[in-house]
């Protein structure tokens, strides 16, 4: 039957698995995966949560109307108690949605009447009970030195409670529920408690950072509330020469021919189409498992695609009949998944992006065969998997970032390691090598952003320039990384890179603002003559026309492709929130 629920002990060697049979498995955790070691006791009901003891030696299993403590080493159920048996003529089930078992011996669970209570299992008592909500508490995350605890609801709102002195610096310490927090508009089904922050997740699809202004030591990025709709990677692929886009969903993929114009217009004029957008095909993966990542070749005929278990690859044909896909036999078998994909710039090549630093090269052979040439891995070996990559339009180099924050450069002719990039304190968001000079562009999730040379091995002049300066104060304080970066061949100077909610021509010949220039002056430059515009002209030019913002890219000279997700599209999409009463209506 299915899995209800999941633990991991706290060395992370052993997993509880919770079973719809009311069974508990332990699983070891081996390299490459989990192997069975045995089965705890069973008792009647589904086990909808776990939770380990920091010492390992008991389980806390969560179902309906009940909670019960397993000994790890004996396998026996130690102690049963029901949760409900204070509510008198309860009429329907208490559900026990999440638990956890603190070192000293307490209990805490959530449950379905929107209570979190406290429990001595030991001698089988009530401790502390919260009422936090008139609807189910659905999950439920602890402090790491257990002296605060955050909950989320069905209503989408989160509760912190705090182990507070009963008396100022007296001894006795109690639960008090003393932050409520209304960022969701559904089910918050997930949180967790970081040392200054309360994360949480909902069926809304937003993830929420709220700081805790409290442990913060200094106003900055990490004090600021961070609400995030859209993942931060590559969910569209774009084949230039083709005019395809390549839309990546859970467990399909859509190819898309755009549609064109012949007509021209002013700005902000929208033109008439000649040929509509064309939806080609719908590739649809196979089994259970989501699409972890894909890619499009820019020529148009090869499409790729990775799940947790196997990489596939397809021969796109285009003939009179329409658009059909042929699946390339034999794809060699790699260390599964890829967590991401590239084409060459001459879609000869397909770079595989996996675990332990590794980036493997296959060979594309006409007319749909495909052959591995060389696996790329740093000289000093890496734990970490590669997330990003970037070919050179030359095809010599190939930057690769793994989940260390390294970034290892490698010669493409020769297959060699070339060198790595001094290392930064924060994750790489984006990455591009320019077409002409071969200097690699970085993107860092503290939005700063630098140049590197990948032949001379070393910072640009300009990257120097940028450190020394520093960056505009409203750049920096953005909370959305870069996700994308592009180049126009036409003017090598111009760098082009979108977050979410902007896409940006940075110019390098032009002199970067100070923090008393506006960052966005555009339409206050359109009103001014000649001469004083070229006196308040700057490096960033920005345009927050299209948002939420997934995907820019520079189709030609003269043509730029942007995909945005209206935020409406997703809320028409989920269900109806619980609807709660408010005052005066």
């Amino acid at each position: 039957g299915p899995i209800w629920s999941m633990a991991a002990n706290g060395t992370g060697t052993r997993l509880a698995i919770g079973c719809e049979d009311g069974s508990v498995k332990i699983f070891q955790v081996v390299p490459g995966g989990i192997q069975f070691e045995r089965n705890l006791d069973r008792r009647k009901g589904r086990v909808l949560c776990l939770s380990w003891h920091p010492s390992d030696t008991h389980i806390a299993a969560g179902s309906i109307d009940i909670f019960r403590m397993i000994d790890v080493t004996s396998g026996q159920t130690v102690q049963r108690i029901m949760v409900n048996h204070q509510v008198q003529k309860a009429k329907r089930d208490c559900v026990v949605w999440a638990i956890a078992l603190l070192s000293g011996g307490t209990v805490v669970t959530a449950d379905s009447f929107g209570r979190v209570q406290f429990w001595d299992w030991e001698q089988g008592t009530l401790a502390e009970s919260h009422t936090v909500s008139t609807s189910a508490v659905l999950s439920l995350a602890v402090s790491e030195k257990e002296d605060s605890i955050v909950v989320g609801t069905s209503t989408g709102a989160t509760y912190q409670l705090q182990l507070l002195p009963v008396k100022l610096g007296g001894p006795e310490k109690r639960w008090v529920r003393t932050k409520p927090f209304q960022h969701h508009s559904h089910d918050v089904r997930a949180v967790a408690h970081s040392p200054t922050a309360l994360i949480s997740g909902g069926l809304d699809a937003q993830l929420v950072i709220r700081p805790l202004m409290e442990k913060m030591q200094k106003k900055g990025y990490d004090a600021v509330l961070r609400k995030f709709t859209f993942p931060h990677r590559r969910l569209v692929s774009c084949a230039r020469k083709a005019r395809l886009l390549l839309f990546q969903f859970s467990q399909h993929l859509e190819l898309w021919r755009l549609g064109s114009t012949e007509e021209t217009g002013k700005d902000g004029e929208v033109l008439p189409l000649c040929r509509m957008p064309e939806h080609l095909v719908q590739l649809k993966s196979k089994g259970p498992e989501h699409i972890y990542s894909s890619c499009v070749s820019p020529c148009g005929t090869w499409l790729g695609y990775s799940t947790a278990s196997r990489l596939h690859l397809y021969r796109v044909c285009c003939d009179d009949d329409g658009v059909s896909l042929r699946k390339v036999p034999k794809v060699p078998k790699l260390l599964p998944p890829a967590y991401q994909l590239q084409f060459s710039a001459d879609s000869d090549r397909l770079f595989v992006a996996s675990a332990r630093g590794a980036v493997h090269v296959l060979q594309l052979l006409e007319p749909g065969g495909c052959k591995h040439l060389h696996t790329l891995r740093p000289p000093s070996g890496c734990s970490e998997a590669v997330y990003l990559l970037a070919p050179s339009a030359d095809g010599h180099w190939l930057a690769a970032v793994s989940g260390d924050w390294a970034i290892h450069t490698y010669n493409l002719k020769c297959f060699k390691h070339h060198c790595v990039v001094p290392t930064y304190s924060c994750a790489v968001t984006a990455l591009a090598i320019h077409p002409s000079t071969n200097n690699l562009v970085i993107a860092y999730s503290d939005q700063q952003l630098l140049e590197f040379s990948v032949p001379e091995q070393q910072y640009t002049a300009w990257s120097r320039s940028v450190q020394s300066r520093g960056l505009h104060r409203s750049w920096l304080e953005r909370d959305s990384p870069i996700t994308h970066i592009t180049f126009n061949p036409k003017n090598p100077s111009h760098i082009l890179l979108h977050d979410t909610y902007l896409f940006c021509v940075l110019d390098k010949s032009l002199p970067l603002p100070d923090d008393s220039t506006p960052l966005m002056n555009q339409s206050t430059l359109k009103q001014l003559p000649e001469t004083a515009r070229k006196r308040q002209l700057h490096a960033f030019k920005i345009c927050k026309k299209f948002q939420p913002l997934l995907f820019m890219d520079l189709l030609d000279e003269n043509c730029l492709v942007v995909v945005e997700r209206p935020i409406m599209d997703l809320k028409t999409q989920l269900p109806l929130p619980v609807q709660q009463k408010k005052f005066g209506t």
